[in-house]
């Protein structure tokens, strides 16, 4: 892609709103193959997040992808406990919205699986920068 001409991030998380927007209206999403239109309406939601993400990793860094290589971080020792405070808080709210029967079972997966990941993300860079994985010259 031609990284010097207009890009189309704004679309993309116009169209990531649209898809989030959109489960929460019943009785539109297909059945699928396993049967439910409120697990349909859940996969919409899951791209739309996704899409937003995109674009938003589109508007900070530049460039189309999906997870920041460690250089393009400003303040990494900083970052690095701000994203392990920002994983142990979805931990816990996690479990929280768990235990409300009005919301749906998987959203407390969901957030779990996120939360382990920004976890796993921050552990990484804590052993690249301040761990036995960082260069001994910087």
């Amino acid at each position: 892609m031609d990284e010097s001409r207009e890009s189309r991030y704004p679309f993309v998380a116009a169209l990531g709103l649209l898809l989030i927007g959109s489960t929460f209206i019943t009785g539109w999403a297909p059945l699928g193959p396993w049967g439910s239109e409120s697990f349909s309406r859940g996969l919409f939601g899951l791209a739309g997040g996704f899409l937003i993400y995109f674009a938003w990793y589109r508007h900070t860094f530049g460039v189309w992808s999906v997870i920041p290589p460690l250089h393009m971080w400003q303040n990494p020792h900083s970052s690095t406990r701000i994203l392990a405070a920002i994983g142990v808080a979805l931990f816990f709210s996690s479990y929280i919205l768990g235990t409300i029967e009005s919301l749906p079972e998987p959203l407390s997966l969901v957030l779990l699986l996120c939360a382990l990941l920004i976890l796993l993300a921050s552990a990484y860079a804590w052993l690249v920068f301040e761990g036995p994985l960082g260069d001994e010259e910087e």
